[in-house]
């Protein structure tokens, strides 16, 4: 059954949307003279892949939000195939080894484009526990399921940290890169309208069974209605800034 996945609504309506301030939401009791501040800014790198809204987190040092080798739970999945982040913010956010979750609610355009109100780069603040680790998610959107982030990095105890993120393949579905298996927002903010969009994705008669382990994305191989030359990166694929600001 065709299941119209949640990015549709973002090719329709990606020019004309106002920016949603990023949602920060803490979970538990926190003593505020203990928390930190923590400025950070995510930069789409890529000339052809938008990313979905991003969500983040500080949370202890022991627990993860994805690692590479294994299976992708349900909640990462929804980022990587439907771009959807609320099942992971609020799976986090419902942790008591979490500090603060932010829903950024808004997604990347491609390096150097704007799309309406919505641009490459992102920014927003974050509380953390001395000895937090911090953890990021979101999709490439103009893949089947791939996606992109950190998991578990050390926080800096003074100035500023910047990562160079990977692309990864979330393992759940096959890398068909046919138009309609794509979630539409690729052709709303991405570097080309693809084919037959706005139509809906296919994404259960492609799912991968069983499961694959999370790896590094092999990139667009022009198999089906993406191109290397419109969709393809090398990594990295996006800069990871975090500064402690107070």
């Amino acid at each position: 059954m065709r299941r119209l996945k949640l990015f549709g609504v973002f090719a329709v309506l990606a020019a004309t949307l106002l920016p949603a301030a990023p949602a920060a939401l803490a979970h538990g009791e926190h003593a505020e003279e203990h928390l930190r501040t923590y400025h950070v800014t995510l930069q789409n790198l890529t000339n052809g892949q938008p990313f979905s809204p991003p969500v983040a987190a500080t949370h202890e040092k022991l627990m993860h939000a994805f690692r590479v080798g294994h299976n992708a739970s349900d909640e990462l999945a929804a980022i990587a195939r439907d771009g959807n982040e609320v099942p992971l913010a609020d799976l986090l956010r419902s942790s008591d080894d979490v500090t603060a979750v932010v829903d950024v609610a808004r997604p990347l355009t491609p390096a150097g484009r704007t799309v309406g109100a919505f641009t490459d780069t992102v920014e927003f603040d974050i509380t953390a526990e001395p000895g937090d680790r911090f953890s990021l998610a979101t999709m490439l959107i103009c893949t089947n399921d791939g996606f992109l982030g950190v998991d578990a990095v050390k926080l800096p105890t003074r100035g500023a940290k910047s990562f160079e993120l990977a692309g990864y393949d979330a393992g759940r579905e096959e890398n068909t890169e046919k138009s309609a298996d794509i979630v539409d927002a690729c052709s709303g903010l991405g570097p080309v309208p693809l084919a037959g969009d706005p139509n809906g994705n296919n994404d259960a008669t492609v799912e991968t069974i069983p499961a694959k382990p999370i790896s590094l994305h092999r990139g667009i191989q022009g198999g089906g209605d993406l191109s290397p030359a419109n969709h393809g990166w090398h990594d990295p694929v996006a800069r990871l800034t975090i500064e402690r600001v107070d």
